[in-house]
This record gives C-alpha cells, sequence and structure tokens, in this order.
C-alpha cells in the first residue's frame, strides 16, 4: 500500500511508544554530563561547559583526539539545558580525597548538549561520529598482587573494576566482567589469561556473545602498577603496556586505548563524497512492536542520518535510507547489532504478491544490491506522483529480516 508522509509520520510516532528493547548494548545520556562545580557564576559555568564539550566530544566520536579537533569555545551555544544541585558534606568529602585540588565544590553542573550541533561540529573537523549502537567488551584481567593472584569476576567489589568502570562509562563503552563461576574455571584458568592464551579465553569468552575481548595482565612491583593489555576483535590482536602507581591513571588509560581501538571500526566518517542512499528491505515484522523495534534501531545507527518506511505489508517493510559513509559502513554496523541478520531465503509465493511490482526480490546468496524501476517522475504506470507521496526509492536495495 502507498503511504503519504503524514500517514508515515504518525504511524512512526505511534509505534516508538511500544517499540521493543533492541539486542545490541545501547549507550544512552551520550549527550550529558555532570561536573563539580565551585560556584555558579558565569565564568565558572562556562569552564564547565567547555570541559563537557570534551567529555561529549570523545564520548560521541569514540576517539580521544576529538578534543583537539574543536573549538571549545563554541560549547555554551551547545548547551540545551543545564541546571544546579548542591552536593552533600560526604559527596564533597569523597571529591576531596579522590582529587589534589584545594577548593572545594559545592553544586553538581548537570548540563546536556545538542546532539545535533554536536554532530555537525565533529563533521565540520572532519571527525567520526559513532552511534548509540556499540558493541559489548568482555574484560579478562588477571591481577598479581604480592602473593595474591585472582581473576576479577562481576561478582567482585573492586577499585581496579571501578575504576574501569568509571572510564568506560565516561567513554561510552559497554563493559561486561565474567561470571568466572564453575562453567567458565571449567574452560579456563588464572594462567590461562596471565600467559596470554587465546585458545581458552576464546572458549571461555563464547558464552557472553560479546564482540570483542579485553585481556589484561596486571601486577604490582617496586611501588608501580604494570598492566599489559590486549584486544581481540575480529580475530585480530592489538597489545599494549603501561605502568603507573595511580589506579585511575592505570585503568582510564588502559580503557581509552581499548575504546580508541575498537571506536576506529565502527564509527562513521562522514562526507559528502561518501554520503548515498538505500533501500532496506526487513522481513518477519508482522507484529506493531517489531515494526517499531526495527525502525527505532535503524535510526540509531551511525551511518543513518535520515529513515522513514516507503512500502509496508504483513511480511515486510522497506526503509528508505540516507547515509553519512557508504553501503560498506552501514552492513558492518547492522553486523555488529545483531538486530538485523542478512535474508538470504528465498520468497515464498505468498510473500511476492504482497511486494509492490517496481520492488524485484533477489534471491542471491548475499545481502546483495539489486537495481529497481527507475522512473524518477512517476510509478510502474508512468503516471505522475502526487506532492504528498514519497520521492522515488534510490536504486538499490539491501535484504534483512529481524533476529529471532
Amino acid at each position: 500500500m502507498k503511504m503519504n508522509r503524514k500517514t508515515i509520520f504518525f504511524n512512526i510516532i505511534s509505534l516508538f511508544i511500544l517499540s521493543v528493547n533492541a539486542q545490541a548494548a545501547v549507550i544512552k545520556q551520550i549527550y550529558e554530563v555532570s561536573l563539580p562545580v565551585i560556584s555558579q557564576e558565569k565564568q565558572i559555568r562556562g569552564a564547565a561547559f567547555e570541559q563537557g564539550l570534551i567529555e561529549v566530544s570523545v564520548r560521541v566520536s569514540g576517539t580521544s583526539l576529538a578534543p583537539t579537533q574543536i573549538d571549545l569555545k563554541q560549547a555554551t551555544r551547545m548547551v540545551r539545558q543545564y541546571h544546579y544541585k548542591a552536593m552533600s558534606q560526604p559527596e564533597i568529602d569523597d571529591y576531596m580525597k579522590k582529587t589534589s585540588t584545594l577548593v572545594a565544590p559545592k553544586y553538581k553542573l548537570w548540563m546536556q548538549f545538542d546532539g545535533a550541533k554536536v554532530r555537525q561540529l565533529l563533521r565540520d573537523n572532519s571527525m567520526p561520529i559513532w552511534g548509540y549502537q556499540r558493541p559489548n567488551v568482555l574484560v579478562w584481567l588477571a591481577v598479581k598482587d604480592g602473593n595474591n593472584r585472582y581473576l576479577l569476576k562481576k561478582s567482585d567489589v573492586s577499585q581496579i573494576k571501578q575504576a574501569v568502570s568509571k572510564e568506560a562509562k565516561r567513554r561510552g563503552l559497554p563493559v561486561i566482567w565474567p561470571e568466572y563461576d564453575a562453567r567458565d574455571k571449567k574452560m579456563i584458568k588464572f594462567i590461562d589469561v596471565w600467559g596470554e592464551f587465546w585458545g581458552p579465553v576464546k572458549q571461555a569468552s563464547e558464552r557472553y556473545s560479546v564482540d570483542a575481548v579485553v585481556l589484561g595482565r596486571m601486577n604490582w612491583s617496586k611501588g608501580s602498577w604494570t598492566v599489559n593489555w590486549s584486544l581481540l576483535m575480529e580475530d585480530r590482536t592489538e597489545s599494549w603496556k603501561l605502568t603507573s602507581p595511580d589506579l585511575e591513571i592505570l585503568m582510564g588509560s588502559g580503557v581509552g586505548v581499548a575504546t580508541d581501538q575498537i571506536s576506529s571500526r565502527f564509527a562513521v566518517f562522514a562526507g559528502n563524497e561518501n554520503d548515498g542512499e538505500i533501500l532496506l528491505r526487513v522481513s518477519d515484522l508482522n507484529s506493531v512492536s517489531k515494526y517499531a523495534a526495527a525502525s527505532h534501531y535503524l535510526s540509531s545507527l551511525a551511518p543513518v542520518k535520515n529513515v522513514y518506511a516507503t512500502e509496508v505489508n504483513q511480511y515486510q517493510v522497506d526503509f528508505h535510507i540516507e547515509l553519512s559513509g557508504d553501503e560498506s559502513d552501514l552492513k558492518r554496523i547492522i553486523a555488529l547489532g545483531k538486530v538485523l541478520v542478512p535474508d538470504t531465503r528465498p520468497d515464498n509465493h505468498q510473500e511476492k504478491k504482497q511486494v509492490s511490482a517496481d520492488l524485484p526480490v533477489d534471491n542471491s546468496d548475499e545481502p546483495t544490491q539489486q537495481v529497481l524501476n527507475e522512473n524518477p517522475d512517476g510509478d510502474e504506470t508512468g503516471e505522475k506522483k502526487s506532492e504528498n507521496e514519497l520521492p522515488e526509492t534510490p536504486k538499490y536495495i539491501l535484504r534483512y529480516r529481524l533476529n529471532g
């Protein structure tokens, strides 16, 4: 059935209310920052806005280099809203213990930045954009502290874990700690992580369905910590070594390097030479909630500038997508999320009857491209479209289905 813009807009808004949770890790509050400040003076607030823009630009771009490439003086005009909250005395005392500052803060300044303005600032400075959908990262960390040797697990309460979690949250990296229960212990031992034996590590990591694995070998010696880090992603490993007596600096740097490495794979550089449009057909959307989930998921992806439905029936939906980047970026990030999977099934007769005549279906083994009817001003009958109908669909189509 044909749908005009008003109908589609109403349907999308209504369906979002019923959307279900996506399977991929989704980072929330990506444009929000809360910082301690000593007063509500304009000068202090302006400095806090600049620090907030530093954190948001790093989180949204995925790279720690972002603040060096943008004009921080634009921070104030990018803040959508902000408010102050008085800090309690225990909060102030805790903050003073963890910092070297001599002046105690009085307030927490919460600020929310305008997402569209931040993304445009990054694009204008040739920086990448990393979307809300991000890879789950499993951390195996083996620690030698004097005579103590242990693997950190999910149930542990530890300063090391707290430092990792704090930096991971700041960078927008979803981190998972292993259960290290009886099931894990059958497959992996302390020595396997310490010795960087990837065979047992990979085997034990399979149960967690993650997209990347970080392995750490942490040792206390001569008044300082040393950590040998390794990152496994897409069957490739990267390694680096860090030394510091300060746990927060050490863990923060480790998470920072890992995040830079991971985001370099999934963040998207926008440019007019790479921008394009594509038609993506999603099958198995046989309920309102599934349609809403697919719509919401596609709109959250970093390469997607705009998305709307052009054809809807009880079996499938065709989504018109405007891209920042190219088709390969979109495919790679969809594969990361595991919400949609390539639809390689042959089409049955019932589905074919429902598909619009100007959208032929390809039966190849991959979600490949296929050429559509090229008639810029009319439909298959040659009749000119009315002004309230959607514009022509792009020339190519990708075929996916809802996973599960």
